[in-house]
């Protein structure tokens, strides 16, 4: 059993060093001055004889008295320290014995030295079994050991004490998985051993397991899901077509005998067609980025040849609103970029689709122009309805529209940014948006 004596500048010690200086000081001046000073009280030799006898005497208890004062504190100094060092060693163990993970003391050869009473039921062997120079090691499956020699040999030699995971084995042969952390045990200056903690993390392993089911099971639905939307889209599209193509035959066929409700009716037929139409490929590209099937096709595009295209395709829509449609480069130069025109196209497609679909009167304007760090940027600038700022948040999120229910002044699916933001990303471009409600907007896309 050891024990830590009291700090050299403790009182008690203190205390010792002056009665020691105090009885060595008179000590000294009893031995040199007191064979001068007796011969003055008395010249018999007999009596004298006597005092320095008595003298010698006197010493002998002085010193004696003051060995047992000395030797009595020294004791209970000592007996004070061993009762704090086992109450201290009895709260360690109960402290240890009270957690649910494996605390455990080893020594430079992996053998226990100590372990609390959750080792016991995590491993099944009893205190006598461990403490028979029980190694380490021999509760390690044997793949892992080399493993873990070495780490320990690397922690003791003053490596990085990293949390090491290992597969453990039972008494009675079972595995589970556990987690240790270890720090060097420092006696002397000198690595005796390691001091760690082990945890059982068999449970945490279960629930992983199950989230990474669960996850791969939801990413089969998902793609399940964006699999039958893609199919059933194609099959409604496929006959709506063939629909929208008698419907435009009979139309020119008849055109001399129709009246006015009647052209209206064709011309109702043809709008909603498209707008079915034009839901099912939003359908259809989203459904194919979240399958992961978009291939992306980077080439050197010319932004504003594809620009001008579309404000020439989107022009009759918004002569039939009367609004004005203008595209203008402001750049110096042809605007090159290099990115996916499929994917350009639909993003600009879905943008000004929407500027003259929330505009009831005004313009529409899209610029280029080069921006900060020598951005080619794309503005596209309406005099329409704007969006509430509160609704700022929800802008690009699937099937989400500002104006919603039943009694909605447009119509849409809420599908159309949430593509533009997911096609954006595949091309690594951003957006930014500037809305003030009745006043307009303005998307800008900033390519890279």
């Amino acid at each position: 059993m050891s024990y830590l004596p009291q700090k050299k500048g403790s009182p008690v010690n203190r205390g010792i060093v002056k009665i020691i200086l105090i009885y060595i000081l008179v000590g000294g001046l009893w031995i040199l001055f007191s064979d001068s000073i007796l011969p003055h009280f008395t010249n018999d030799i007999t009596i004298l004889t006597h005092l320095a006898t008595a003298k010698g005497l006197f010493y002998v208890l002085v010193t004696a008295a003051l060995l047992y004062f000395l030797i009595y504190n020294y004791t209970n100094e000592i007996k004070h320290a061993e009762e704090n060092f086992h109450e201290s060693e009895k709260r360690y163990k109960e402290l240890a014995n009270s957690l649910p993970q494996m605390i455990f003391e080893i020594d430079n050869q992996g053998l226990i030295k100590f372990t609390n009473l959750a080792s016991h039921k995590m491993f099944g062997y009893t205190q006598d079994e461990i403490s028979a120079e029980f190694s380490v090691f021999d509760a390690i499956v044997p793949e892992d050991r080399e493993r873990a020699r070495n780490n320990m040999i690397q922690i003791m030699a003053g490596g990085i004490h990293e949390i090491e995971e290992y597969s453990a084995l039972r008494k009675d042969g079972t595995k589970f998985p556990v987690i240790i952390f270890s720090t060097p045990i420092i006696t002397n200056n000198l690595t005796s051993g390691l001091r760690g903690i082990a945890i059982d993390i068999t449970e945490r392993k279960i629930m992983e397991d199950q989230l990474i089911k669960a996850k791969e099971k939801a990413e089969e639905s998902d793609k399940l899901k964006s699999e039958f939307l893609a199919q059933m889209s194609h099959e409604i599209r496929t006959p709506l077509n063939v629909i929208l193509s008698y419907n435009s035959f009979l139309k020119e066929e008849l055109a001399q005998y129709l009246n006015q409700e009647q052209i209206t009716g064709f011309n109702s037929v043809a709008t909603a067609g498209r707008r079915l139409i034009r839901t099912i490929d939003l359908i259809l590209n989203m459904a194919e980025i979240h399958a992961g099937k978009l291939d992306v096709r980077i080439n050197e595009i010319n932004i504003y040849s594809i620009l001008i295209d579309l404000t020439n395709e989107f022009e009759h829509y918004a002569k039939e609103k009367n609004l004005e449609l203008t595209c203008i480069n402001d750049c110096d130069f042809i605007p090159l970029i290099k990115s996916d025109g499929y994917i350009v196209s639909e993003v600009f497609q879905n943008l000004i689709d929407n500027a003259i679909k929330y505009t009831a009167r005004g313009r529409i304007d899209i610029k280029i122009y080069k921006g900060i760090k020598d951005r080619i940027c794309v503005a596209i600038k309406d005099t329409g309805i704007g969006i509430n700022p509160e609704y700022m948040d929800k802008l690009f999120l699937p099937f989400s529209q500002e104006d919603s229910g039943y009694s909605r002044k447009f119509d849409g699916n809420g599908l159309g940014l949430a593509l533009v933001k997911k096609y954006l990303e595949l091309i690594n471009a951003d957006i930014t948006v500037e809305s003030e409600k009745g006043k307009g907007s303005q998307f800008i896309v900033y390519f890279n």
